[in-house]
């Protein structure tokens, strides 16, 4: 009941945002959007969807490199469809689909389960730190028109005058925070939570530290910051689309990209939030929202059909393949 609670809401969300953007849009910005749509070309959109499931072929590479010093090495094709299949259930139940692939690989692998989780760990750790420091570029690369881009946006809702004020108030409740944790470390410790928290930190630790345990740890690494520029490749490819954004350079496809990222963030797989992020970040290289919005959609829509066809597929496989394991128990 708490997950399908915690769906209903995160689609909500998302459907939120799709009202949010859709209403921000007058009538002619709405027909220039659906303009926008039958006169895309989408022979860039299919190329775009080869992009993507490539980058999920090396993501399944990089989960093989990750186990094999365990002393298994998994098969690329079950480990590939067991990476979609994780990125089907996460559609439906949010972080699930990272425990449904490892229990899928697992069984038809034959490799522990709990093996499994760690090397997940030590997936999601690398991604987080790819995610800090491509954001931290992008930031770099184009400060001024992000600058601009907040201060023109939300001048309106925010006093930027009182954001030194803000910042200091939150650095004494920080301070106060440290101090009230000192003086009362020990009941703090023996709580449930408190241990919760200490053995997730020491998880990611303990994962960031597997990857010198790698036989080739740059080639690991190559394949970490490889995913990231095949997602960006597809953003540029999907620009090509349109003839409003085919001169678009690709440094702006690497910002739309880590600034897209946020959308599965809030809502399941992005939707509604992520093609809005797209169009507003568009917008900060003039770039109308219609166009930009529609540019949005096509690479969500890119990024989802690859993960449904293949993470169907994937099911098929495995429920195919536990089958069969079925009958030679029966038949010995």
């Amino acid at each position: 009941m708490k997950k399908t609670l915690r769906l209903i809401i995160f689609l909500l969300i998302g459907l939120g945002f799709i009202w949010w953007f859709i209403s921000k849009l007058s009538a002619e910005e709405i027909k220039q959007l659906f303009e926008s749509f039958s006169n895309a070309n989408y022979f860039w959109f299919f190329v775009a969807l080869l992009v993507n499931v490539f980058s999920a072929v090396i993501r399944a590479i990089r989960w093989q490199q990750l186990i094999s010093p365990m002393g298994y090495k998994p098969k690329l094709m079950p480990t590939f469809l067991a990476v979609m299949s994780g990125y089907l259930t996460n559609l439906a139940v949010p972080r699930l689909g990272e425990i449904v692939r490892c229990g899928l690989l697992s069984k038809n692998q034959k490799i522990p389960f709990e093996k499994t989780v760690g090397t997940v760990i030590i997936e999601r750790t690398v991604d987080a730190l790819c995610f800090a420091l491509f954001f931290f570029i992008a930031l770099m690369i184009e400060f001024n028109y992000i600058k601009d881009y907040v201060y023109n946006s939300f001048s309106n809702i925010i006093n930027f005058s009182s954001l030194k004020t803000i910042a200091l108030y939150g650095f004494i409740a920080f301070l106060i925070l440290c101090s009230i944790l000192l003086l009362f470390r020990k009941r703090i410790i023996g709580m449930r939570f408190y241990r919760k928290i200490v053995k997730i930190l020491s998880g990611f630790m303990e994962g960031i530290k597997s990857i010198f345990k790698l036989k080739n740890p740059l080639l690991f690494i190559f394949n970490s910051l490889f995913i990231w520029f095949l997602w960006i490749l597809g953003t540029y490819v999907i620009f090509l689309c349109f003839g409003q954004t085919s001169h678009l350079a690709f440094k702006i496809a690497f910002v739309a990209t880590v600034l897209g990222a946020i959308g599965p963030i809030v809502t399941p797989g992005g939707i509604g939030i992520f093609p809005a992020i797209i169009a507003e970040t568009l917008l900060m290289y003039a770039i109308v929202r219609p166009v930009g919005y529609a540019a949005g959609w096509l690479l969500w829509i890119v990024s989802q059909i690859g993960m449904i066809i293949l993470g169907l597929v994937g099911f098929i496989y495995f429920s195919k393949g536990k089958k069969e394991n079925e009958r030679v128990r029966q038949d010995t």
